[in-house]
């Protein structure tokens, strides 16, 4: 199958094509195209007007695209962007920054037809945005898929939709379903990445998104797998309970969020070595501009890999309590 990277588009608010990002050191582009190669990919081609993305040593293709998006404005037919081909064929954002969970699942997944892939609700938690994206479209029907962009034009001219249409109203015509005629009136019959993979839209995306790689939060939500007493029960927050309450113990089924390093401690990083809780989610803090300002934890390390030495020591042993205390009500 060919895999094709889609970096056309006119994107005044840059200073270079936003394909070109660079994020923890690599251009996006630039990890697509590795990740790719990494599971097998040999077939790669970039569908450009621009000669800067020659540098990458793959063929450029070029064909009539009317498709311009000028500071949110959009001018021609997005369907025209799609590098017209008679081969199986699966295009790819060139734009979207990818985990490699989600390259594995775009290339590994067969299909028979044609198959959309992009962020669904519920989000996960270190996704960024806060609505939907489209990541890839892979074509194993090329003549479905010719005669969707077909009709979607034609429609386009009749005023079918609330908008001009982008992926999202072509999806509807591949399906063959009611038309999206109003803002968020999605199809969700697509497979869904749920990880951090998200486009780059702007420069504060960049930071945003090398945030949440570095551990942007502080505090991680868990579930008790095994019941236990803590003497630093007082760190913890938003405890709740599956049913008895206890002053210092907790119970199989209670949740309850708490630092890094206490999570890295109950989940088996002590003395003991005993696991007592599951990882139910991170919990982020919230971002909403980080554009040169600084982020105090930007340096702290994923979990298991915080030095926590300093913690053993102020953490007694998770023991089974002499007696009981009274609850606090």
């Amino acid at each position: 199958m060919k895999y094709i990277l889609m970096c056309g588009g006119d994107y005044q608010h840059w200073d270079k094509p936003r394909h070109l990002s660079v994020v923890n050191g690599e251009e996006v582009i630039a990890r697509t195209i590795r990740l790719l190669k990494e599971n097998g990919v040999k077939d790669i081609s970039i569908s450009t007007e621009n000669p800067i993305f020659e540098k990458f040593n793959l063929p450029i293709l070029k064909h009539e695209n009317s498709y311009k998006m000028k500071w949110h404005k959009m001018e021609g037919n997005w369907c025209d962007a799609f590098y017209p081909t008679d081969e199986p064929v699966c295009y790819i954002l060139g734009d979207v920054y990818f985990s490699e969970e989600a390259i594995k699942k775009i290339v590994k997944t067969e299909i028979d037809d044609i198959e959309l892939f992009g962020s669904m609700p519920p989000f996960a938690e270190n996704y960024m945005k806060d609505h939907i994206e489209a990541f890839a479209l892979k074509v194993q029907n090329i003549e479905h898929f010719k005669k969707a962009l077909q009709k979607t034009r034609e429609l386009d001219k009749q005023g079918k939709f609330w908008r001009s249409p982008i992926i999202w109203e072509l999806w509807t015509v591949i399906k063959d379903v009611p038309l999206q005629t109003k803002p968020d009136d999605y199809i969700y019959n697509y497979i869904k990445i749920n990880d951090y993979t998200c486009d780059i839209d702007w420069e504060e995306d960049i930071k945003k998104m090398e945030y949440y790689l570095k551990g942007g939060y502080k505090m991680v939500k868990v579930e008790v797998i095994k019941e236990f007493t803590l003497a630093k029960f007082d760190e913890l927050k938003n405890i709740k309970r599956k049913s008895i309450e206890t002053y210092g113990k907790l119970y199989v089924g209670d949740t309850f969020e708490c630092n890094k390093e206490m999570a890295d401690y109950l989940l088996g990083d002590n003395d003991k070595g005993f696991t007592v809780v599951k990882v139910i989610e991170i919990v982020p803090e919230p971002v909403k501009s980080i554009i040169n300002t600084k982020v105090e934890n930007e340096n702290i390390e994923p979990l298991k890999e915080e030095k926590i030495e300093k913690v053993k020591k102020e953490t007694k042993k998770v023991t089974t309590p002499k007696k009981k205390r009274a609850s606090k009500k």
